[in-house]
């Protein structure tokens, strides 16, 4: 497994490193407006003040590349409390999957989504993967 990926398109090579995928996992994440927070394989989260002292929360994810530059994708989040945990991992799923798909134009080999824990007043921690394969 490799940690960044070279395509040739007919313009020529794209480089696609593991914050580009990285950066794709955030903004889809904050599409969810607070109801699902990135965090590490513990179930803790670095929030504003992480971002602040300079914690990165692409370190957290798991990100690999397959011999043809296939990423493999493993994400860990804390889910709000009322939260249905099962729409929302498919959901994060489905879409970090078509965003990929528009940038490489080929479906990630895979993509796991960890609930490290629910937070309402405190992180109860929980350790739920759902996991879905692509064949390419």
């Amino acid at each position: 497994m490799a940690e960044n990926s070279n395509i040739t398109t007919e313009y020529g090579n794209i480089l696609i490193t593991k914050n580009v995928i990285g950066k794709i996992v955030l903004d889809v994440v904050a599409e969810y407006r607070g109801k699902v927070l990135i965090s590490n394989h513990k179930g803790k989260f670095t929030g504003i003040v992480g971002r602040l002292s300079g914690v990165d929360e692409i370190s957290n994810m798991e990100i690999l590349f397959d011999k043809d530059g296939v990423p493999d994708i493993k994400i860990y989040v804390i889910i709000r409390f009322g939260t249905s945990i099962t729409k929302v991992t498919h959901s994060l799923i489905e879409k970090i999957q078509k965003k990929i798909y528009t940038l490489i134009e080929r479906d990630p080999a895979s993509i796991s989504v960890v609930v490290a824990g629910t937070i309402s007043k405190n992180i109860a921690k929980r350790n739920i993967e759902i996991m879905k394969r692509y064949d390419y």
